[in-house]
């Protein structure tokens, strides 16, 4: 991927909006733009009034307005073909126009032809003040008619932001001798990634789950799998929650739609139970050994499979060890040669960071993954670390 010049980038998403406009819509724009440079060509002609008759002026005036359009149509959704092909038309359409005013008769010095004179720009006068009213008209009705469409889908976007924020806010817990901090950040107004922990009698349960895809779409679905797990018993299995997880998103997604998983569930003591859907690994920092080991178990992502089942796997979690569960938003940012992260920078930056609290961490992470490149997907970590003084602890209670 070639890096794009300055401005193309936002051109491109203006052209996509014009593109999508309503016939209706599209119509008043133009309208409008056709009536204000078709004022324009009537000023051209009042101006040259010694060398263009009303007839010149009109043909102007409509050159004006028609050339308008079409420059307006290749603008707004980037026709560059179009641009190229228009400009040398005009040129030999105005050279054209130039020539036909030579041969106007001169302006007689008389009564009546002054009085004829005064007429015609009068004439020119109130039709381009006609003109520009009407353009006027017509782009404030495309401004009321637009504003309504696209305000209105921005309030639902800003209700839908609220609604995550609210759903998915940063996590900071501290639960036994494990210490949790979570947080994702969402590519676009709404996000579809999830970082939640569940307390119960048996334990916690902490999880990081990414809806293919963002935006309102994905923000719902990401609200619903958030409200499937935690009505879920609080006595059951991690395998149990994945299975209900994956009942739950087949019977309300699109059938094309699916969802990345990673999750740990403790119940008390330094082994955790992990599992895995489709997701990156488990990052394992082990303070004893000074090294950060990927693990992972295999199953498919939910929504695949209505009968799927899906296996778990165990980390023997050492005082001052950590875990850290990253999304594909880090690992897949690109710089300008199409080159992706990877897991492996993360790695060493979680390494390097493994002694710093954990909201540091995850800015180490994040800083990580965008001197690669721009964030363009949901970027979600959630850190568990269990407690240096856990040593401390155990003796105290021998």
């Amino acid at each position: 991927m070639s890096k794009n010049k300055p401005g193309t980038d936002g051109w491109k998403t203006q052209a996509k909006y014009w593109k999508s406009l309503p016939p209706g819509a599209t119509a008043l724009i133009l309208g409008g733009v056709f009536c204000l440079f078709a004022a324009l060509g009537l000023v051209i002609g009042i101006i040259n009034a010694e060398v263009m008759t009303t007839g010149h002026a009109l043909i102007q005036a409509l050159l004006a307005g028609g050339f308008a359009i079409v420059w307006a149509v290749a603008g707004f959704r980037r026709i560059i073909g179009l641009m190229i092909v228009i400009f040398p038309v005009q040129f030999v359409a105005n050279f054209a126009l130039s020539h036909m005013f030579a041969r106007v008769p001169e302006l007689t010095a008389t009564v009546s032809g002054h009085a004829a004179l005064m007429l015609r720009l009068r004439a020119e006068g109130v039709l381009a003040m006609v003109m520009i009213v009407a353009g006027y008209v017509l782009v404030v009705m495309f401004i009321r008619k637009e504003g309504l469409r696209v305000f209105g889908a921005m309030t639902e976007v800003r209700l839908a932001r609220e609604v995550q924020q609210a759903l998915v806010p940063a996590l900071s817990r501290k639960i036994g001798e494990y210490e949790l901090f979570g947080v994702s950040v969402p590519s676009g107004e709404v996000g579809g990634d999830l970082v939640d922990v569940m307390e119960g009698s048996a334990g916690w349960t902490a999880y990081v789950a990414d809806v293919a895809g963002h935006g309102v779409s994905a923000g719902m679905l990401m609200a619903m799998i958030k409200s499937a797990a935690r009505t879920r018993s609080s006595n059951g299995t991690l395998a149990d929650l994945l299975c209900n997880l994956n009942r739950v998103f087949l019977s309300v997604a699109a059938p094309n739609v699916f969802v990345t998983f990673a999750g740990i569930a403790s119940a008390g003591g330094p082994e955790l139970t992990f599992a895995l859907a489709g997701h990156l690994p488990v990052l394992h920092y082990s303070k004893r050994l000074g090294s950060v080991e990927e693990r992972s178990v295999s199953n498919l992502p939910l929504g695949i499979l209505p009968s799927a089942e899906f296996a778990t796997a165990s980390i023997i979690c050492e005082p001052g060890d950590m875990l850290a569960i990253v999304t594909d938003g880090l690992t897949e940012t690109s710089d300008e040669h199409a080159q992706e992260l990877g897991l492996g920078p993360l790695k060493t930056a979680f390494l390097e960071s493994a002694a710093a609290p954990l909201e540091q961490v995850v800015d180490t992470l994040r800083r990580t993954s965008l001197k690669q490149g721009e964030q363009v997907d949901d970027q979600t970590v959630l850190l568990v670390r269990r407690d240096d003084r856990a040593y401390e602890n155990k003796w105290e209670q021998v």
